[in-house]
Formats: C-alpha cells, sequence, structure tokens
C-alpha cells in the first residue's frame, strides 16, 4: 500500500474507523496499546489522508487518539464532541486536492455501539467526550463544504442499515465508505445518488475504489456493471444445468416442480442477458467508478519496517 500510494500521487488512503482496538472483556490493556501505536505508525508511514474516529478506536480512552493526531495522523470526526463547548474534538472533515480534484472526507460514529462496548467506552472516556448525532453532524459538515469540494466521501462507523438512513437525510454526499459490520460487498448499494460500500473485517481486504470524474454536478456509473451482470448470467446457467441434470437423474417421476424452477430461472437469466446487451450497447461514459476488494495477505507484501517494530514490541500478529 506504502508503494502505491507513494508511486502515485492521486492515490488517497483512508478509513472508515475501528482502526485501533478490538473489543474483548479480558483484554491486556497494555498490549492494545502497543499495537495502536504501531499501526497509528504505520498509517502515518503510509500517509493516510484521513482517519475517521470508529467506536472501537475510543476503547483506550481519548488520551491516546490526541497524541495519535498531535504525530500527524489525519483523524476526523464530525460528531465526537467536547461535552464543555459541544464543538467537535477532531476536524468533522478535510478536504484534499488529487490532480486539481477536491475531495471531501466526512466522518461520524454511532452514539450506541451495544450493550458491552457502549459501557467500556464511558468508562474510558469519562467527562472526556460526547457522540452527537450522526445525521444533523454530517447534514452539517455537508453543509459546510458545499461549494468548496467536487466529490464528498463519508467515512462511516455506523453500518449499513444506518448509512441508508443517513443518505436519505443528508443529500450530497458522492460515496460512503464503511466497515463497521464487516460485511463483504463485491457490488456497491446505491441509496439515492449514493454508492455505498464495506470492505469486509480485519483488515483482511482493502477496497480499492477507482474514479473518474469529469462533471461533478452528474451522477457517477458504475463501471463494473457489466462484470456484474456477467457473473449473475454464469450463476443462473450453472444453476439450470444443476437442474436440468437432477431431471434427467429422475426419469419416469413427475418433475413438474423442477420444470417450473427452470422455466423461472431461464426467465431471470433471459432478464439479464438484455440488461447486459443494453449496458454494452450504452457504455460507460461521464463520471464513473470501479470498486474492487483486494485480499492484503495474497496481494500486498508484508512491510519489512512494521514487522520489526511487531518483532520489537514483542506482540503477536494478527
Amino acid at each position: 500500500m506504502e508503494n502505491i500510494h507513494r508511486g502515485n500521487k492521486r492515490v488517497l488512503v483512508v478509513d472508515s474507523g475501528d482502526l485501533f482496538f478490538k473489543f474483548s472483556a479480558d483484554s491486556d490493556g497494555e498490549k492494545a496499546l502497543m499495537k495502536g501505536k504501531i499501526i497509528g505508525r504505520a498509517y502515518r508511514q503510509m500517509g493516510a489522508a484521513a482517519v475517521n474516529v470508529g467506536c472501537l478506536d475510543l476503547l483506550q480512552g481519548l488520551d491516546f487518539l490526541r497524541q495519535e493526531s498531535a504525530q500527524g495522523l489525519p483523524l476526523l470526526s464530525a460528531n465526537l464532541l467536547d461535552p464543555a463547548t459541544k464543538a467537535p474534538i477532531f476536524p468533522p472533515y478535510l478536504i484534499k486536492d488529487v490532480g486539481g480534484l477536491r475531495i471531501a472526507f466526512v466522518g461520524v460514529l454511532p452514539p450506541e455501539s451495544g450493550p458491552e462496548i457502549s459501557p467500556a467506552i464511558r468508562a474510558a472516556n469519562e467527562g472526556k467526550i460526547l457522540i452527537g448525532d450522526p445525521i444533523d453532524a454530517a447534514r452539517e459538515a455537508v453543509q459546510k463544504i458545499q461549494g468548496k469540494a467536487d466529490l464528498i466521501v463519508l467515512l462511516s462507523d455506523l453500518g449499513l442499515p444506518k448509512d441508508q438512513m443517513l443518505t436519505k437525510a443528508v443529500p450530497g454526499i458522492h460515496f460512503i465508505l464503511g466497515g463497521h459490520e464487516g460485511r463483504f460487498t463485491r457490488k456497491g448499494i446505491q441509496a439515492g445518488m449514493t454508492h455505498i460500500f464495506q470492505s469486509s473485517y480485519k483488515g483482511m481486504y482493502v477496497g480499492q475504489l477507482q474514479l473518474v470524474l469529469g462533471n461533478p454536478g452528474n451522477p457517477f456509473k458504475d463501471e463494473g456493471e457489466v462484470q456484474y451482470l456477467e457473473e449473475r448470467i454464469d450463476g443462473l446457467n450453472l444453476h439450470i444445468r444443476g437442474l436440468e441434470g437432477a431431471k434427467k437423474r429422475q426419469p419416469g417421476k413427475d418433475n413438474s416442480s423442477l420444470d417450473r424452477s427452470i422455466q423461472e430461472v431461464t426467465r431471470q437469466r433471459n432478464a439479464l442477458q438484455e440488461e447486459l446487451k443494453r449496458a454494452k450497447e450504452i457504455g460507460i461514459q461521464g463520471n464513473r467508478f470501479l470498486f474492487k476488494l483486494e485480499a492484503l495477505e495474497r496481494n500486498f507484501p508484508e512491510n519489512e519496517d512494521v514487522m520489526k517494530w511487531i518483532m520489537g514490541a514483542g506482540i503477536d500478529k494478527d
């Protein structure tokens, strides 16, 4: 990732949150902090452009995050507030210029994180934080960004259902990058004009969102649509062959149920083939994107510096 980033000034590395810690009732706090510091150091070395504060990032207390921010890690959060002033503790948004394209990143986290995690967060941050409503915070941030950026990306730790609710309440967001639920999404979910992606869990995959922007005011089209349709058609063809094979293995039996299934799956396959034909004829022009998930362990080599830090700290790689 570091080499890819350094070799291309039009690549930005961002994180949607829950980066530093994982929840465990019997976790070793000192060991967790050591791991967190190594992760922060690695992200600084990669030159990360924006890192959203997720709920799990608060498990070791706000002071740790303040230290990481002071050392240059670009933490942001629109709804992690100072209880006294009600002002954001970290920048609510960051704007990056990439080849003349102004990309704004906004960060939000959930007010509640479950019956076990929420008490642990409160205990680690007693009186130091207030988590505001993410929709109100996102709306305020987007309003402030208007006219200052060509593209707005929300880094979200809310989870997919709440992301979808937010898009209805806050127009103007082009993409949402999330990961709170650990969903594996090869194809984005569209909600209005917003496209939502998640990149699985535990850092197993890195999501790559490739963008081509012509007119910032126009909607984005999915450049991978043809590939998705072809994969779905292949799957239905395989299903049809399986049903036909089952029918052949039962000669003389009443196969009316199998016949109906074959007819229905064939209907679905034919409809997708028509959709594929139209997609190929129209082509993809104007604003477009391509989202891919890359398996980190398989496609990216271990960074020697980071491995030395892990070994020097005497902790296990996970």
